[in-house]
């Protein structure tokens, strides 16, 4: 294993979280805060961290192994909830656990809290953090997409979204290459979800903020803003989630041949929108039929709730836990699609649903004509058995994590179904999907649970198979060792 690349890039990470702690030192000073207290010495520590870490990979190789690949990924989540919670432990305001947990489920974008109480007793540097965190966490995990991912999982169905102009390698210059070009669509639309924010009527901090949760994909955390009855901040949020849902690099394809009618003829986009349209009638057609809201409202607030769970985002206008039990199982079951592979959403992702139901109807073909040989494709491309292989693993292997959750997460004492929201909000990065079920923050629950739940939002963004080739990695040294 290339453990000095594997540092060197840990160290890189860390100290682009360290100088992200200047701009709520600076914001903090400018609002009369004692950020010094909290932030100084936080990113102190995390420079320093990041800095012993790439003196000690100076002399990389410039590539990076699987194995390698697969312990960065694992580690570079752990490192980020370490240095995440540094302010709130220095701040006083969370204890130690809940200081990690507020920090993974930041880092994660799966927008659970420990945190208690009004959003105006917490400090506005530390609500910037909070929101920074998340819009990191995001743009983590994208660069991880198209950079270890790939390398790690073979792709995993990545390269069936487009024909891409990005080239993955494990070259370190290629990596970087990659990086640049997927972090600048990131800021883009970012960018343009801050313009939407100001729009609708937000201050620049609330419109910054909301606009980190909604790019991220990180959702309705503890500090933010949404309140139901004002359709302008609900639409801008729409936009910024849907943007969020897209594919990054069919975005940067696009960009590249200055030609977006491209964009919609992706199969995939094409599936998303569908799927959303189709549900979002289906639910605000049930929510007028049951008579929760008039007409504008059930259509209003289904395409809204219906867009925030299948993002991912978990924003919340209206009291979704009243609502009624078949809206509520339709929101649950859509966070595990999510929105397009390349994106910051959670979930199994639309482009393995669509091999899923290829594999299936292509089975029910060779049933009716054995000898018929049929080649699997999706917008042309023709899918490997490596990857149609590893899909069905995933599946399985998702599935399974979430059912033994679901029983593990009961032991605490909540209801089967609260077990079943938080498991899927910790797995499918939606924390929002523990609301449904009348679970709003994590402060009064067991140590062990918070643990736990940190481990599942960890392995939600690693995608299961990176874990398992740290786990095998390690069970091999061991027992050369003994």
């Amino acid at each position: 294993m290339h453990m000095y690349l594997f540092f060197f890039l840990l160290g890189r990470m860390a100290i682009l979280n360290g100088l992200a702690f200047l701009i709520p030192l600076l914001c903090a000073f400018s609002w009369g805060e004692p950020a010094y207290l909290y932030f100084g010495p936080s990113m102190a520590v995390t420079l320093v961290l990041g800095g012993l870490m790439m003196g000690f990979g100076r002399r990389h190789s410039k590539q990076l192994g699987v194995a390698g690949g697969a312990w960065y990924m694992v580690l570079v989540w752990v490192m980020l909830g370490g240095v995440g919670m540094l302010p709130y432990l220095f701040s006083g305001a969370l204890p130690v656990a809940d200081a990690f947990f507020e920090s993974i489920s930041a880092y994660t974008t799966v927008g659970l809290s420990c945190a208690v109480g009004p959003a105006g007793d917490v400090p506005r540097s530390l609500v910037l953090w909070h929101g920074l965190m998340e819009w990191l966490g995001g743009l983590n995990f994208i660069l991880l997409m198209v950079t270890i991912i790939p390398q790690v999982s073979g792709c995993f169905g990545l390269t069936l979204s487009v024909h891409q102009s990005i080239s993955f390698s494990p070259m370190l210059g290629r990596m970087d290459i990659a990086a640049r070009q997927v972090g600048k669509i990131y800021a883009a639309i970012t960018v343009l979800s801050i313009l939407a924010y100001l729009l609708a009527g937000l201050s620049l901090f609330d419109a910054c903020t909301s606009a980190f949760r909604s790019i991220s994909t990180s959702g309705d955390a503890p500090f933010s803003f949404m309140s139901g009855g004002n359709p302008a901040l609900e639409w801008a949020c729409a936009f910024s989630m849907l943007l969020a849902c897209g594919n990054f690099l069919l975005y940067w394809k696009s960009f590249e041949r200055r030609d977006l009618k491209s964009a919609f003829q992706d199969t995939e986009l094409r599936v998303f929108l569908g799927v959303l349209l189709g549900t979002a009638f289906l639910v605000s057609f049930h929510l007028w039929k049951m008579g929760v809201y008039d007409g504008a409202d059930s259509l209003r607030l289904g395409f809204f709730h219906v867009l925030s769970f299948y993002s991912t985002s978990g924003f919340i206008t209206a009291d979704v836990s009243a609502w009624p039990d078949f809206d509520k199982f339709i929101l649950l079951l859509i966070v595990f699609v999510g929105g397009c592979i390349g994106s910051a959403t959670g979930g199994l992702r639309v482009m393995r649903f669509i091999v899923l139901f290829k594999i299936a109807a292509q089975e029910m073909r060779h049933l009716l004509h054995p000898r018929m040989v049929i080649s699997l494709k999706v917008s042309g491309v023709p899918v490997d058995m490596k990857i149609i292989s590893r899909v069905l693993s995933y599946f399985f292997l998702f599935m399974a994590v979430f059912f033994v959750s679901t029983i593990i997460i009961s032991l605490s004492g909540m209801t089967p179904l609260q077990s079943m929201g938080v498991a899927a909000g910790c797995l499918t990065s939606a924390g929002a999907t523990a609301h449904l079920f009348g679970v709003v923050e994590f402060s009064a629950e067991p140590a062990w649970l918070k643990a736990y739940c940190a481990f599942l939002m960890i392995l939600g963004r690693l995608e299961i198979f990176s874990f398992l080739i740290v786990l095998q990695t390690a069970a091999q040294a061991f027992k050369r060792r003994w």
